[in-house]
């Protein structure tokens, strides 16, 4: 009975539903559907045509229950279908646009580093062109390019600039406005500039550009007479050009001198800023006579008078010690030296042919001792010792001297297109040749002058005229320092370390000389570039073909490189294991000195000296790229040593024992920006390097 009663009721409901669906006209939303359906479905779905006990109108519901259901099932099942195809479709776009988006940046990445590659190569080799112009802008940019990228170029252009000789070029700021060839004076060891242009003295420190004194004083400009070595005092005339006043640029004290009136006078400091001589022609008629006047600057009064002067040629020179003046007299063609402590002129006597040399020099230069006067000539530096009454030995230049200092044991000259450092206690060469400077650098400018040297910084600097004063401040890389070795080396060598050690000539072999040893200690190379067993004598395969007689040669600890130099100076790099000819390092080179040649322990750098005294480094992976560059001080280097890092490379020359340079990049890095006082700031970076970010090279700087 219980189940029958609960198909009634179902029944009686579905009969309800089934008039309600007819009464409106049938419309799909009166049909069954969740629970409702499917309870009618189950329970009146008997076989027969009556269906279970169901009229026709019930029937016809419950089938169009059933069909709209059926229909929303399958609607929904292709809803769900195309979800998952657009679900799938919209992965796989997602998935591609990832790996689209990494693409590009990886690309990107490319890109910004073949871009950063490509300036850093441009700024390296902008970097070579500015040594000589603008040296701490040539550092700095040198430093940048290998920041920017590490690369062959750039380290070679950053081992060149951490030993370039160029250490900084100062330009005299214009005060006031344009003031063209206005006086300058570079103070003794050339550290300080002094300018006056309106009026106005400037004081400039050359090592750190920056003003250090500004004095104004009417007249200034006009009255004008000299500054003194030491940059402490100015001489102008009195008002009135009836005397002299000294005047103090620090302290702005103020001397005195009662010189007379300055009609056809001229004067200048002693070396000491002391005194101040005074030269003044006599106007006696017929003749050329002037009176000397030496006054004590401090006490303000006349230390000597001298009454037989002679007014042609340059001002009279004070010596050192002040205690002579010499000039040449006679039409400017007979030396003079008065001894200022007895009043008269000395007995010089010297030949005719050395008198007409000193006396055709631009001007005279007295040696450091006071007993000798010497002067730039056609034939190079001329020395008279007017005390022993010989010359000096010679100081010879091609194409003559235009100007000499002398500072110690040291000379410098400035001749058309070069300056030379010379040691002048250096004993005479060996082979009666002719004496050589220390070193020699390149100075195209035609208005050279101020010729200093800074022992205390190494440097040696000098003016260049011109519109302004350009003072250029170059290395002397040791030359002047406590390491110089008095007596020379013929012979110098490294352990692989880099340490000095005792030199060893290559053995001999079987009555045959050879030049270079391999690092087993095996086999040797002769002068004809064969190869031979050190213990049999027996030949072996492979060497060096189609070069001329070799020289000198090297192997690199590993074994990989062989560098050989032959009689017309051709430097060549070979694969020892293959004697292949790698590449040709320099097509031709000097003569007569044999160039030392070394490896590094890892056989990556080769250095190989030059005939100027410099040092060639290369990298052997990639030889056809312009060597680095460093200065070893005075020449022939007879040895070098790398470190086991090869972070630095060791020079001995003949008189320095040890010099050291930076190879490493992160160790010449530091250099540099010792050297060039920071690194490139901002405005040099976005003028050079313009399409990279700017980022900091020096530390903080």
């Amino acid at each position: 009975m219980h189940p029958d009663r609960e198909r009634l009721r179902l029944h009686r409901r579905l009969t309800q539903a089934a008039l309600t669906w007819a009464e409106l006209d049938r419309d799909p939303g009166a049909l069954y559907r969740g629970v409702r359906l499917t309870e009618a479905r189950e329970t009146f779905t008997e076989p027969g045509p009556d269906q279970g006990g169901l009229s026709r109108l019930e029937r016809d519901f419950l089938t169009a229950s059933v069909e709209s259901y059926e229909r929303g099932r399958r609607a929904a099942a292709r809803s769900a279908r195309r979800l998952r195809v657009l679900t799938a479709a919209l992965a796989a776009l997602l998935c591609l646009a990832a790996a689209a988006g990494t693409a590009a940046w990886r690309q990107s990445g490319v890109n910004a580093r073949q871009r950063d590659e490509a300036e850093a190569r441009r700024v390296a080799a902008l970097a070579g062109t500015l040594h000589a112009s603008q040296p701490r802008t040539a550092m700095r940019l040198a430093l940048a390019a290998w920041r920017t990228a590490d690369l062959p170029e750039t380290r070679q252009a950053l081992r060149t600039a951490a030993a370039q000789s160029e250490q900084d070029v100062f330009t005299q700021p214009e005060e006031g406005g344009r003031a063209l060839n206005a006086p300058a004076w570079l103070g003794t060891d050339g550290r300080v500039l002094t300018a006056v242009a309106h009026d106005r003295a400037v004081q400039w420190d050359v090592r750190t550009h920056r003003q250090i004194h500004s004095v104004a004083r009417p007249g200034l400009s006009e009255g004008l007479i000299d500054v003194s070595g030491d940059g402490r005092l100015i001489a102008q005339r009195a008002p009135g050009s009836t005397g002299t006043v000294i005047r103090g640029l620090a302290d702005a004290s103020t001397r005195r001198l009662a010189t007379g009136r300055w009609r056809d006078a001229e004067g200048a400091f002693g070396p000491s800023g002391h005194t101040f001589l005074v030269r003044r022609r006599a106007h006696d008629a017929g003749s050329d006579r002037a009176v000397l006047e030496l006054w004590d600057v401090d006490r303000q009064r006349l230390r000597l008078r001298y009454e037989h002067g002679e007014d042609d040629g340059p001002l009279p020179l004070p010596s050192p010690d002040e205690r002579h003046l010499a000039w040449c007299g006679h039409d400017g063609t007979r030396l003079r030296v008065l001894d200022l402590a007895v009043g008269r002129l000395l007995a010089t006597h010297p030949p005719r042919a050395t008198e007409r040399l000193l006396c055709e020099g631009e001007e005279l230069a007295f040696t450091p001792d006071g007993r000798a006067v010497a002067a730039a000539t056609a034939e190079g530096v001329v020395t008279w010792d007017f005390r022993a009454g010989r010359e000096r030995p010679r100081l010879p230049l091609a194409g003559g001297a235009n100007a000499v200092v002398f500072h110690g044991a040291y000379a410098l000259t400035w001749s058309p297109g070069s300056l030379s450092l010379w040691r002048t206690d250096l004993p005479a060469p060996a082979d009666d040749g002719p004496r050589a400077p220390l070193l020699t650098y390149p100075a195209a400018g035609s208005e050279i002058g101020g010729l200093r040297l800074d022992p205390a910084a190494d440097v040696l600097r000098y003016r260049e005229g011109g519109r302004t004063s350009v003072v250029h401040t170059l290395s002397l890389h040791g030359l002047l320092g406590p390491a110089w070795r008095e007596n020379p080396a013929d012979r110098a060598a490294f352990d692989p370390r880099g340490r000095p050690a005792t030199a060893h000539e290559p053995p001999v072999v079987d009555r045959q000389n050879t030049i270079a040893v391999d690092p087993t200690g095996r086999t040797a190379l002769t002068y004809e570039g064969t190869l031979v067993d050190i213990a049999t004598g027996r030949r072996g395969t492979g060497g060096v073909e189609g070069e001329d007689i070799l020289r000198t040669a090297a192997f690199s600890p590993d074994a990989r490189h062989l560098a050989a130099d032959d009689a017309q100076g051709r430097l060549t790099l070979w694969d020892a294991r293959t004697w292949r000819r790698i590449a040709v390092l320099r097509p031709a080179g000097s003569t007569v000195q044999e160039p030392a040649l070394a490896f590094s322990a890892d056989g990556s750098l080769l250095a190989a000296s030059a005939v100027d005294g410099s040092v060639q480094v290369w990298e052997t992976a990639r030889p056809w790229l312009t060597a680095a560059t460093v200065r070893a001080g005075d020449g022939p280097v007879r040895a070098f040593g790398f470190t086991a890092d090869k972070g630095e490379l060791h020079m001995a020359t003949p008189h320095l024992p040890d010099r050291v340079s930076p190879l490493a990049p992160a160790r010449a890095a530091a250099e540099v920006c010792a050297r060039a006082n920071g690194g490139a700031t901002e405005a040099q970076w976005h003028r050079y390097l313009p399409s990279v970010p700017y980022r900091t090279t020096c530390g903080g700087t």
